[in-house]
């Protein structure tokens, strides 16, 4: 300890971080749901999750930040303090394609590695085996039809699909479990499908994705789970994560 005039300086002792994984996550502004379903499947004391959110329009007519991709991450840790940069809206990476939202991420946050959901629901189900998929979405009927195509253009056969045609987040994240299973059922007995994927970081399905894969008898995979296990897949972490389904029980 040195003392400067009526001022002490103390020797404070450090240490690094406990956590093996830095995550930066961007929410967008109308989601309520998501960030603490992608936390909810992050083990605490090993994974260090920053968030922040990006304001956009509530609306299906074009995705666009009111700020740039770059302010956003701005407000995140620097890109020596993370391993990987989610973005965490599954329907904007299928409107600007997989190869326009990394252009956006790396040059947001350049020299860390990225995600988002439906780029990690391509690996997912990949990683899973899954080549005919039925598709649950929340969107408006243009929005799951961009879905739809999406998937297919990424070599999966969408054999059954189907959607609560929902206009806000705010409507998506009040979606009861009971409709969640009844639509999920509905799909899988119309089609015997390899998985199912439901769409949308508002879609409060992650707390459920055990129960239903029990019921279903298939893999299940969500939006913001996928995105969680991609996450570690690119950060090596390998431990198994139960209670939220098949996907993130293997290593990855």
């Amino acid at each position: 300890m040195e003392r400067l005039d009526t001022t002490f300086i103390f020797n404070g002792s450090t240490a690094p971080s406990r956590a093996v994984v830095r995550v930066g996550l961007i929410l967008i502004s109308s989601d309520e749901v998501g960030g603490d379903a992608f936390r909810k499947i992050m083990p605490d004391d090993e994974v260090s999750v920053f968030t922040t959110r990006g304001s956009c329009e509530d609306s299906w007519e074009g995705f666009a930040f009111k700020s740039s991709f770059k302010e956003v991450a701005d407000t995140l840790p620097p890109a020596d303090r993370l391993d990987v940069l989610a973005f965490s809206c599954t329907s904007a990476t299928v409107e600007l394609g997989i190869e326009g939202l990394l252009s956006e991420l790396s040059a947001a946050l350049p020299g860390v590695k990225y995600t988002s959901p439906a780029i990690a629901a391509i690996e997912a189900l990949n990683q899973l085996g899954a080549k005919k998929v039925a598709l649950l979405t929340p969107y408006p009927l243009s929005a799951h039809r961009s879905s739809v195509n999406f998937f297919e253009m990424h070599g999966f056969t969408v054999v059954a699909d189907g959607t609560f045609d929902k206009f806000t987040d705010a409507e998506i994240g009040e979606l009861q479990r009971d409709s969640i299973f009844a639509a999920a059922n509905a799909l899988v007995e119309a089609s015997d499908p390899d998985a199912i994927f439901i769409s949308c970081t508002a879609t409060p399905v992650v707390q459920y994705i055990d129960q239903l894969e029990a019921e279903l008898g298939i893999p299940v995979v969500t939006s913001s789970q996928a995105m969680a296990w991609d996450t570690l897949r690119l950060a090596g972490y390998n431990k198994p994560i139960l209670r939220f389904g098949r996907l993130l029980a293997t290593s990855r």
